[in-house]
């Protein structure tokens, strides 16, 4: 009776564990809008344009971050959690990443001093929406286990989407080394293809971990 007392105690006192799906909706969201404003920025040639892209890309990641951290400090001070502490940190980093890898785009492409993109990045662009729209869907209905068909569905959604990145990739990539003797646009190219890929392939990982949460709970 005691401990039973003691734990609507703590429950009461700590942080509401469905602040954590608030969370990674917010999360998941910061994904969206940042993969829309890649897309917008991967297509476009103007430096002006670019820049202010990626001012709201860098807008967009700061968000994310502070999101993130809530969520991490919160793991300290609640005492009932929706799953498992790991989860929710795994989750969390998952979905930070995406949003890391898209400001890392535009980083690396000013580093190199050209703001062009190929066409198979604007595609990369288009599908790194495509998925994290995919991963928006699936934290949306993952506070509730009788969703867990839907969200098993949208994760698998997310691999596929993740193999077509694939296959564009290579794709750009034979196109590049096939076309261009220059070092330097090869190893930018080659950069910022990699972290396409990484994009999308933190979408992937995100569904894994709700894949890996939805099975311990059906």
């Amino acid at each position: 009776m005691a401990n039973a007392a003691l734990g609507r105690l703590m429950a009461a006192i700590s942080p509401r564990n469905d602040n954590y799906f608030v969370l990674f909706n917010n999360l998941a969201d910061c994904a969206v809008k940042g993969s829309k404003v890649l897309a917008m920025m991967a297509a476009v040639r103007d430096s002006e344009k670019f820049d202010e892209h990626f001012a709201e890309i860098r807008k967009i990641e700061s968000e994310a971050d502070e999101y993130t951290k809530e969520i991490l400090l919160s793991l300290h001070k609640t005492f009932i959690t929706p799953f498992d502490r790991r989860e929710i940190r795994e989750l969390a980093m998952a979905l930070d990443d995406i949003i890391d890898y898209m400001e890392a785009i535009p980083q690396s492409a000013k580093i190199y001093g050209h703001t062009a993109f190929t066409p198979e990045m604007v595609a990369l662009g288009q599908i790194l929406l495509r998925a994290s729209e995919k991963v928006r869907e699936a934290v949306s209905m993952l506070s509730d286990m009788k969703n867990s068909g839907r969200i098993l569905q949208a994760c698998e959604e997310i691999s596929s989407i993740e193999g077509e990145a694939d296959h564009v990739m290579r794709s750009g990539m034979h196109r590049l080394f096939a076309e261009e003797d220059d070092a330097r646009t090869l190893i930018r190219s080659k950069e910022l293809y990699d972290l396409f890929e990484e994009a999308v392939d933190s979408c992937e990982d995100v569904a894994d971990v709700i894949h890996g949460v939805v099975l311990e709970r059906i």
